[in-house]
């Protein structure tokens, strides 16, 4: 993957991570790092950062670079605790 590749992977991968933070915790989330996985099974890139506000608490969300989307995200008690129920949803 090239420098400029790369570099649009993580606005992408960020953008929606935000995006679903925003929507599903309504919370801001800010990136301090990130990390791309590129092996056999499965292509992602993780991205570290905090809620504002939180800062020493680390977020990680994990996003597919085949789907396009955010597929998990892991953080401390309080945080994951604070997603916001979809009552519509088959399986909230």
């Amino acid at each position: 993957m090239s420098s400029k590749e790369k570099e649009e992977t993580v606005k992408t991968a960020t953008a929606s991570g935000v995006k679903y933070i925003k929507s599903h915790y309504n919370s801001d989330f800010t990136l301090k790092k990130y990390e791309i996985e590129e092996n056999t099974v499965h292509a992602r890139i993780h991205l570290y950062g905090y809620i504002k506000g939180k800062n020493k608490d680390t977020i990680i969300i994990s996003y597919d670079l085949d789907s396009k989307e955010v597929v998990n995200v892991t953080g401390p008690d309080w945080f994951i605790d604070s997603r916001i129920i979809d009552k519509n949803a088959p399986f909230s």
